[in-house]
């Protein structure tokens, strides 16, 4: 089969880079050094070089003395200059695309994306593919399923497409691997109704060998799963009869793409027909070929892993590389070991505690500590240089020399009341702790800071399940803890009780804020079902890219918590949750 031959191929073309990797490993200051000298120099002929300097600077320290740290905003004047057609304003070379990304205020980034910019994301990509497949190496038996968003939403003033970088990725992959490795045709991609590409989306799947799920988001695996179940019946007949019957017509560019797809195979059908009858249409069962699941598996992604063992059964779930449309951070090189992608950018790091100094101090990969947290910057040929992306990582170790990193949370996602300094973090462990000693499952939720009538965080929570519902209903003359909202049911309001409680546990500032009643107990509210998913839509319908979908479970953005406000379920009706 040509499928094998392909693996083996990539991974004796990877092995060069790998083999590289690991010697720099051993002295991480040095390929920094290179790397940061190599961007310097091909870019010191662009206006952004000649302002800083770029044809002077011999060292790091140089380049520190040149460049200040700058936000995304900082960079904005000089894209816009980009996007309107000037040349050579951030890089020697032009972009071939912008990468869309949320921003600030509303307005959306635009990071220009060069082809040497490409060439440091894939040389991550090349290396943490070879250590997945050297750990899982089954995985040649089968396909990888991969969400990628299009890589053209649209052009600039200038004429270059923006969109998606995983679009842009997708596309550039060889013919070979698109048709034997990653076969889901990119048309699929571009379907604009929601509910019809994630429908079509799966019943592609359905005629294919996967082996490995390869998606950022662990949000869209798990909708995917559910998905499954909610349209097994229709599924199973597409697949019996050679069709696909999504919610809308597909365009005829999509039906032409899919047409090798779109074959009788009655054997499959009976197969998935059995496992829906018996209530397995499930992941693992529908996929016996499934050897991992790789997406996010920290902070805040890993609330979405509670239903993973249900879909997936005992099949392994790993951390994906951290990074972002502004670049790309790790390097996976093992389950759950992310080493800092040394030949990809240039990095510095700011201690957390540092990060509001006036003029904080940087530090390189060899000069960090197992086990604290940093603010990571990033230089890279694209264009960004000392660029704050307002992440903060931490050190869970090092091979050799280097640091292995794990994402935490976004730098500005604390609140604090009274001096708790509650992080997104410490709120997605304390939940799914709660929910763990509870025996419940939630689709979403996020804790919201309410100032009135006293200072307190409220949780709006979207219910999976019936079992919120088992208890008694309490009423205002209840002799139970009092509750801002009479009627809440039993359940719900132990739910509140025990986040409150595992949030002590994580936290011993809030604990204390609590106990001094600076801080008073944590209130409720459900969402109404459907809500999260709902939100996805709209998001999607707006141009959002998959990987961008990420609704912060502490303090929400403004737009996000009007938006799910509307949907917060009337206490009175509570009892019609399902």
């Amino acid at each position: 089969m040509i499928r094998p031959i392909l693996y083996k191929t990539f991974s004796a073309l990877a092995l060069a880079e790998v083999n590289r990797l690991e010697q720099s490993s051993k002295q991480p200051r040095e390929a920094q050094s290179a790397k940061l000298m190599s961007i310097i120099s091909t870019n010191a002929g662009s206006s952004f070089g000649a302002e800083h300097g770029f044809a002077s600077i011999k060292s790091v320290e140089d380049y520190r003395r040149a460049v200040p740290i700058r936000e995304y905003e900082g960079f904005r004047p000089y894209v816009e200059r980009a996007v309107a057609g000037d040349r050579n304003v951030l890089t020697g070379e032009d972009p071939l695309m912008y990468a869309t990304t949320s921003g600030t205020a509303g307005a959306p980034k635009l990071i220009p994306v060069t082809a040497a910019y490409l060439k440091e994301f894939r040389l991550a990509s090349t290396a943490s593919g070879y250590h997945l497949l050297r750990c899982f190496p089954k995985i040649d038996r089968g396909t990888t399923l991969s969400i990628v968003s299009p890589a053209e939403e649209g052009r600039t003033a200038g004429g270059t497409p923006y969109g998606a970088i995983s679009g842009a990725l997708f596309l550039s992959e060889p013919q070979l691997i698109r048709r034997f490795i990653a076969p889901i045709p990119y048309e699929v991609f571009l379907l604009k109704d929601y509910d019809s590409r994630y429908y079509t989306l799966l019943r592609l799947s359905l005629a294919l060998p996967l082996s490995c799920f390869y998606t950022l988001n662990p949000s869209t695996i798990a909708l995917m799963s559910r998905r499954l179940k909610l349209h097994a019946r229709e599924l199973v007949k597409d697949v019996f009869d050679g069709t696909v019957t999504p919610p809308s017509v597909l365009p005829p560019s999509c039906q032409k793409a899919l047409r090798p797809f779109l074959k009788p195979d009655r054997v499959r059908a009976r197969f998935l027909a059995a496992l829906s009858d018996e209530g397995s249409f499930v992941p693992h069962r529908i996929w016996p070929e499934l050897q991992v699941v790789s997406c996010w598996t920290k902070a805040a992604a890993s609330f979405y892993l509670q239903d993973f063992p249900e879909f997936f059964g005992s099949t392994p779930i790993c951390d994906i590389s951290y990074g972002a449309s502004e670049g790309r951070g790790t390097v996976s090189i093992g389950p759950d070991k992310q080493m800092l992608a040394l030949h990809s950018h240039f990095f510095e790091f700011i201690p957390e505690q540092e990060m509001a100094g006036e003029s904080p101090q940087t530090l390189l990969a060899d000069q960090l500590t197992s086990g604290q947290k940093y603010f990571i910057l990033f230089t890279t040929s694209g264009g960004l240089y000392r660029y704050h992306i307002n992440d903060v990582v931490k050190v869970v170790g090092f091979h050799n020399q280097t640091p292995l990193l794990e994402f935490q949370y976004k730098g500005g996602n604390v609140h604090s009341f009274t001096g708790e300094k509650l992080s997104e973090l410490q709120v997605t462990t304390a939940m799914a702790a709660a929910l763990s000693e509870m025996g419940l499952k939630a689709r979403f939720f996020t804790l919201v800071p309410q100032f009135r009538p006293q200072p307190h965080y409220e949780l709006w929570i979207e219910p999976e399940g019936n079992s919120y519902f088992d208890a008694p209903q309490l009423g205002s003359g209840s002799d139970a803890d009092p509750v801002s909202e009479p009627g809440l049911c039993a359940c719900l309001l132990r739910l509140a009780q025990t986040l409150d409680k595992h949030l002590s546990l994580v936290n011993i500032e809030y604990q204390t804020k609590r106990e001094s009643q600076r801080l008073e107990a944590i209130s409720i509210k459900p969402l109404l079902p459907g809500s999260y998913e709902r939100f996805r839509k709209m998001l999607s319908s707006r141009g959002t890219a998959d990987a961008q979908i990420k609704v912060s479970h502490l303090n929400p953005k403004e737009e996000t918590k009007n938006y799910f406000q509307d949907l917060l379920q009337p206490v009175g009706t509570i009892g019609t949750l399902h």
